[in-house]
């Protein structure tokens, strides 16, 4: 699949559980409840949210970076309620020459513990290196984070190194670790 079949039309994806498909304007809801949880946003480079026009915005931001060819950012739901929204995923930067991309995600702190984003990020990843022609994925997240830093080992990504002081974030200087899953680990992991 080429670049221009990723870009016609939003890919949705299914999991047993979960269903990921495109953010629409009415999902504004739900990711303010997300966003505006400080223990979701503790570990996230935004602020905790205060209005559902932030809300509004990040929907937007998302939505965006599809548009213009950069990303891939689904909504994940349970399949028995497509409607529903717990968290998101996807590709935030696609560096389409370099055959490389940078994940993220979030989830509603209610399903936390779950297993919701190891197969919602189980499904991203076989898309990217299946469909996107992926050879490398990279997460990067706060130093701090061992939630995290556990769901990426799960799914086999590699610690590459500490990134110190690397964003301003939130009001200080935080400490970003860099991970990433090579095609060939994750094929050999199927």
């Amino acid at each position: 699949m080429g670049t221009e079949d990723i870009y016609a039309q939003f890919p949705r994806l299914e999991t047993p559980h979960l269903l990921l498909r495109d953010l629409q304007p009415q999902d504004a809801p739900a990711i303010f409840r997300i966003f505006s949880d400080p223990q979701v946003t503790r570990y996230y480079d935004l602020d905790t949210f205060t209005s559902l026009e932030q809300a509004r915005e990040l929907i937007d931001r998302f939505r965006q970076r599809f548009t213009n060819r950069i990303g891939l950012r689904w909504a994940i739901a349970h399949r028995a309620e497509p409607d529903s929204l717990l968290g998101t995923c996807g590709f935030n930067a696609w560096f389409q020459s370099s055959h490389r991309a940078i994940i993220g995600y979030d989830l509603i702190r209610s399903h936390w513990r779950r297993g919701i984003t190891s197969e919602a990020l189980t499904a991203i990843l076989h898309f990217g290196f299946d469909q996107m022609a992926l050879n490398r994925v990279e997460a990067l997240i706060f130093g701090e984070n061992v939630p995290s830093q556990h769901l990426l080992e799960k799914l086999r990504f590699q610690r590459e190194g500490l990134l110190r002081e690397y964003e301003h974030l939130q009001g200080r200087f935080v400490d970003m670790a860099i991970y990433s899953l090579l095609h060939h680990e994750f094929a050999q992991g199927r």
